[in-house]
């Protein structure tokens, strides 16, 4: 363990106690650890430190030289030494042979050194404080700084460089300070760092340095195998753009140091969040994924150079998503890349097409950056995998299809490699490195990743597609210039009013110049040309044309927009797509929105408010229907908007049309009657729950209807209902006329039972589609019932199809009613074809009281006879017509 209390000079700290925790650790690693069956990839980090979450920052290193190397100090400075323990690499190296560890590169040394304690104090006169502290190694290649307290006040800088002064880091600033007050170091590639801390005089508050751990790696990294393809070599000219995502990685578990690869990924915000992707078997926890160092760029300059360089790394990732399901995890970086690194963010296609052929760029055993290239299709993998651990135990199977399987003819992936990103022929990432063998490289969908798991925290598309817009397929994006764009608050703006335009450029950019034309116009509210976001002022009424030029780093880009702003002194506030005359289904009146525009602020009225709930928000109106409304007709409601700018003001208004259907449900039944039957819409009808329909064998099919045709495939779409009595003598004819109609008969005990969900309940006594094959109304034909009997009738539109409907119910019989009746009897009289009615009254001695004569039709059937100046008693009603002989008899009380 390091420990604070260390002499000026080296002293050997190597203990038995250490020795025993760290043979202890490595044991109980190499127990649980991880492996493909096939492979030399590792499954690893069990064990993890819970360290806290850190936020993004925008630095990472800022240019500068140590304060010491600007001092002629009177003496030499003793700087206190930690000498670490031997890493024993030959040890290690065996270690890693012998149990399969493919993918470790350092062993972690805990410590607990405060630098503002333990390092030596030099005051600078009239600056501020220097401390250092050095720590050395006997046999590390390398040396990796994990501060577990790291907050720094503004103007204080932190070096770290090793003793001949010939490599030098830094420096970090507060600019590196984040939540979780933690900062990982990239490794240093010397075996002897001096960590150098000064705080001005005067600061906003003192700072925090302590170092929690120091990792030593016992792998160099310089070197490349010759089997390996370099990144710049030919294979990799196609690719120099898309190479820049790709990272080696760094990261601990407080007990070993590990690499692997990521890639940087874009967003469908493509606005350079450093979102970054890698295989969940490298980091799968927040505390890890703290520890974790990029390195951008790492690769050698030619194919045949070694002189790959580390100088370009980021410090700490959060964990935002990851699954063992595709072995994906999604990171983001708790620093933005540096103009320098010249970083691509990869595209990525969702969708689970098969590439065409595909391409790996990774960092094969934690070295300079390499590629792999299958020109053949990929593949999914058909077989369930199994991942061991060392003794060959299976740890855990990925199910069949959820990798693909590649087989590299150029190049080949190798431990390190695992988390890197397969390309498909469009250079967009659909998967990530999970495992493979020396001739198969298995890496997870990246379409798995994306939504399979419908918890955040277990997909891609939450973090990379927020807005849900269904975007499956991405291009990916360099640093590059901005792409100009942007909107105003109104395109139509009252005269002498500041209207706000918004830039709404991607890629980043820094700088924004706006002109207009013509040139009556000007800046307010403190903005001016230059500005991100200006308020400008259009001083004369006509139309103006707007440019914006967006700049940054990398280039410029300009949009213009010919004719954008009218203004003038009054406004046009207007409805947007409706009518002065709308139609609305009450049903729909659901939060329903009405949206205006030509205006900054609107106000809003409707007149039905007892009927009416509102709720405005900016420019839309919403209206629902509140419960006065239950039982309601259709009503009438004027709607109006008032919208101002400035000293501006105009309205507008609709008359809409609210239609209550008032037997959508079967409860609300409307009730037919002999003759014809008119005024009927199913317009805003409904489908109830559990409502029943004829099959759908054909359109011409006795008691069926036609097949649905609509999207959602639904035979029933939008019905309403009917009740009627069976005419005396039993049969009738329902003819229908309008639209597109679909018709049903049911004979139950109640409403109820129809809405049972049980067939048993009620019965099914006719059904029609089609007439005929020319004629798509319905019509069922003397339909046998019981008569005086109550029945329903169900009316649905074909296709979801709606209208105004006319309805004949047709017998060859005379219904009287009320029978009993004080003297006053309405008498309907059905017959297929129009004719005179010979209409007579006889009491029972036979004897003639009362005659007339009706012309009748479908129209025209409803007649009254007037008994009251006759005694009570029994009389008989005897109704001839076109031949037919009706007959019955009515009572005068």
């Amino acid at each position: 363990m390091c420990e604070n209390d260390v002499s000026l000079s080296s002293k050997e700290t190597i203990s038995a106690f250490v020795k025993s925790i760290a043979a202890w650790g490595f044991l109980f690693y190499i127990e649980i650890m991880k492996r493909c069956y096939r492979c030399w990839f590792v499954l690893n980090l069990i064990f993890l430190f819970a360290i806290g979450s850190l936020q993004t920052n925008a630095q990472k290193r800022v240019k500068g030289i140590p304060q010491s190397f600007k001092q002629s100090l009177k003496k030499a400075v003793k700087i206190p030494v930690l000498q670490l323990d031997s890493v024993h690499v030959q040890q290690m190296l065996e270690e890693d042979k012998n149990f399969s560890i493919d993918n470790r590169y350092g062993v972690i040394q805990s410590c607990d050194i405060d630098i503002k304690k333990a390092g030596i104090k030099t005051v600078v006169q009239n600056k501020g404080n220097i401390w250092q502290y050095q720590i050395e190694s006997k046999d590390a290649f390398s040396l990796g700084l994990f501060f577990k307290t790291f907050n720094l006040p503004e103007g204080a800088s932190l070096f770290i460089y090793n003793t001949s002064k010939s490599n030098l880091r830094g420096a970090f600033t507060s600019h590196n300070n984040n939540s979780g007050h933690r900062l990982p170091i990239a490794e240093f590639p010397e075996n002897n760092l001096i960590i150098e801390y000064f705080e001005p005089s005067s600061t906003e508050f003192s700072g925090d340095l302590v170092i929690g751990s120091v990792s030593q790696a016992y792998v160099n990294f310089q070197s490349i195998a010759a089997a390996r393809i370099g990144i710049n070599c030919p294979q990799g000219d196609d690719w120099q753009e898309e190479k820049t995502c790709v990272c080696r990685m760094t990261f601990n578990d407080t007990r070993y140091s590990y690499f692997c690869t990521g890639a940087l990924i874009n967003n469908v915000g493509v606005d350079e969040t450093p979102y970054f992707l890698t295989a969940n078997h490298c980091i799968s926890t927040e505390s890890v994924a703290n520890t974790l160092v990029t390195y951008f760029n790492y690769e050698n300059s030619t194919c045949t150079s070694a002189d790959a360089s580390e100088n370009q790394t980021l410090s700490g990732a959060t964990l935002k998503s990851g699954s063992t399901y595709s072995d994906f995890s999604l990171l983001l970086l708790n620093e933005y890349p540096d103009t320098e690194y010249n970083a691509y963010y990869a595209g990525w296609d969702a969708s689970g097409n098969s590439p065409d052929s595909g391409v790996c760029i990774h960092h094969p055993e934690g070295e300079p950056k390499c590629i792999a290239v299958d020109n053949d299709p990929i593949i999914s993998d058909p077989s369930s995998t199994e991942w061991t651990d060392d003794t060959g135990k299976v740890i855990s199977t990925t199910k069949s299809n959820t990798h693909w399987l590649a087989q590299f003819e150029v190049g080949n992936t190798e431990s390190g490699s695992s988390g890197s990103p397969l390309f498909d022929q469009n250079k967009r990432i659909v998967g990530q490195l999970h495992g493979g063998s020396d001739t198969e490289s298995l890496y997870g969908k990246f379409s798995l990743s994306w939504n399979y798991n419908s918890t955040y925290s277990k997909q891609l598309a939450h973090w990379l597609d927020p807005e849900n817009t269904g975007t499956e397929i991405l291009d990916g994006m360099g640093q590059r210039p901005p792409l100009a764009n942007f909107s105003a608050e109104l395109q139509e703006a009252c005269v002498n009013t500041p209207v706000l335009f918004s830039d709404e450029s991607i890629y980043n950019p820094s700088d924004w110049l706006w002109q207009l034309t013509p040139s009556s116009y000007s800046f307010a509210n403190g903005t001016d040309s230059t500005s991100q976001n200006p308020q400008i002022v259009f001083l004369e009424d006509g139309i103006y044309s707007v440019t914006l030029i967006a700049t940054n780093n990398y280039g410029s880009n300009e949009l213009s927009l010919n004719n954008y702003i009218l203004a003038k002194s009054n406004l046009n506030v207007q409805f947007l797509e409706m009518g002065t005359d709308s139609v609305v289904c009450g049903c729909d009146l659901a939060a329903f929105s009405m949206v205006a525009s030509g205006a900054f602020t609107y106000n809003f009225t409707v007149e039905e408010t007892e009927l009416i709930d509102t709720k405005v928000s900016s420019d839309t109106l919403f209206l629902s229907l509140n419960n006065s409304a239950n039982g309601a007709e259709s009503f009438d409601t004027w709607v109006k908007v008032t919208g101002t700018h400035g000293s501006c003001s105009a309205s507008d208004s609709i008359l809409l049309h609210v239609i209550i259907q008032p037997n959508d449900n079967i409860a609300h039944a409307s009730s037919l009657s002999l003759g014809r039957n008119s005024g009927y819409s199913n317009q805003c009808a409904t489908v109830e729950t559990k409502e029943p329909y004829p099959s759908s064998s054909g359109c011409l099919v006795a008691n069926n209807w036609c097949p649905d045709q609509t999207a959602d495939d639904s035979v029933l779409n939008n019905s309403i209902w009917f009740t009627f009595i069976a005419p005396s003598n039993g049969l009738l004819t329902i003819n229908t006329a309008g639209f597109d109609d679909q018709i049903a008969v049911y004979d139950a005990s109640s409403y109820s039972s129809i809405l049972s969900g049980s067939s048993s309940q009620y019965t099914m006594v006719g059904a029609n589609d089609n007439r005929s094959a020319s004629d798509n109304t319905a019509r069922i034909e003397n339909l046998t019932l019981n008569s005086g009997e109550q029945y329903w009738l169900q009316l649905d539109g074909n296709n979801a199809v709606y209208g105004n409907v006319v309805i004949d119910l047709v017998s060859n019989s005379i219904e009287v009613y009320p029978n009993p009746s004080t003297g006053i009897f309405n008498l309907i009289i059905s017959n297929p074809v129009n004719g005179f009615a010979d209409v007579v009254v006889y009491d029972l001695q036979g004897r003639k009281l009362m005659e007339e004569k009706y012309y009748t039709t479908i129209n025209s059937n409803k007649f009254t006879i007037d008994l009251s100046g006759y005694a009570k008693g029994m009389y008989l009603l005897n109704v001839q017509i076109n031949g037919s002989n009706l007959s019955k008899k009515i009572i005068r009380h």
